[in-house]
């Protein structure tokens, strides 16, 4: 290890060593992408596609189109029905939310009604 620590001060200490070193390099990767692009052309071609790399959508025959389309019809339904009930239990929700307020808006009267009573009997 002591001689990789030596060629490190060395190559650090020296520009044009550190261009020489560079460069050679440069030359080394550049050599190895043009081996590499030159051996792809060498590959055999690719496999041609094969029924399991096709999408499922596309194996679908026309019986898996009807039971998809019954599939999309139930779910239809049942979100329909789904919204029916949601709907139902907003109005019921209101309509509660009505009757509190008007029992609410009573007791304030009869508070009201009370404070003023209340206020005349102090007065002399």
């Amino acid at each position: 290890m002591d001689w990789l620590t030596f060629l490190k001060d060395v190559i650090a200490t020296q520009q044009f060593l550190r261009i020489f070193v560079g460069g050679c390099t440069m030359m080394l990767i550049g050599w190895m992408v043009t081996r590499a692009r030159g051996d792809r052309d060498h590959l055999p071609p690719p496999a041609p596609v094969g029924i399991a790399d096709v999408p499922p959508p596309f194996m679908q025959g026309p019986r898996e189109t009807i039971d998809l389309m019954r599939e999309l019809r139930d779910l239809t339904r049942r979100q329909t029905e789904d919204t029916s009930r949601i709907a139902e239990c907003v109005r019921i929700i209101r309509e509660q939310a009505t009757r509190q307020t008007e029992i609410l808006s009573m007791i304030e009267r009869e508070q009201a009604i009370e404070n003023r009573a209340h206020h005349d009997r102090d007065r002399p």
